[in-house]
């Protein structure tokens, strides 16, 4: 009996975002680093629903403390506050900062220029942090399964992963910190977060003044 062959089509290779994906959440250590983007992600939504029902009942209050805060303190207010979340790592982000800059009056460009150096800043101050901590200090803090995710990610990835954690909701402050704990390129750092961070603001700063003029009225 002459056996049947069997034609095979060739997979085609997966891309980056894909290969960085499975990298990333290949193993247990990964799994972590997974869970804490899903927790960010489920945080996120629960603030921008609570943000929602905010705006639609309290709108003129809302709108009335952003122009007061946008206008007593500015951009120095803003730098310094999306400096101090990107320096902690802690599940709220700067976007709500960058939200009220933006709903208050503030220029949608500025603000994003100027949260996005200043959440560089913060990722580079948590990378001396984690230089500072050293690993050890992190894995009693944090667990050496976070600890393993990000040396694998920085190993694999190197300011790949900075780029995609600052747009991502992976955790922005704790890749900084790992990056610190393993020598990576400081260079590296700030270039990769001035970019990813300023672009997630400007997406941020363009989303808040589309849903205040299509959905939230004058």
């Amino acid at each position: 009996m002459s056996e049947e062959k069997q034609e095979t089509k060739p997979q085609s290779s997966p891309n980056w975002v894909t290969r960085f994906r499975n990298s990333v959440f290949a193993d247990k250590a990964g799994s972590v680093m997974k869970m804490a983007a899903k927790i960010s992600s489920v945080l996120v939504c629960i603030l921008v629903a609570l943000l929602f029902f905010l705006l639609f009942y309290y709108k003129q209050m809302i709108l009335s403390w952003s122009k007061e805060f946008v206008n007593q303190f500015g951009y120095v207010a803003l730098f310094f506050l999306t400096w101090a979340s990107d320096v902690i790592i802690q599940p709220i982000p700067a976007d709500f900062f960058v939200f009220g800059s933006t709903f208050g009056g503030a220029s949608m460009i500025r603000t994003a220029l100027v949260a996005g150096s200043s959440s560089a800043l913060g990722g580079s101050t948590g990378y001396f942090l984690g230089k500072l901590f050293g690993p050890w200090r992190f894995r009693r803090i944090f667990g050496s399964k976070v600890l393993r995710a990000g040396s694998n990610l920085f190993k694999n990835h190197g300011g790949l992963a900075i780029f995609v954690a600052g747009i991502t909701p992976i955790p922005y402050s704790a890749v900084c910190w790992i990056g610190g704990i393993y020598n990576m390129s400081l260079s590296s750092v700030i270039i990769n977060s001035v970019i990813s961070r300023t672009l997630r603001y400007l997406v941020v700063g363009w989303l808040t003044l589309y849903v205040d003029a299509n959905f939230l009225g004058q």
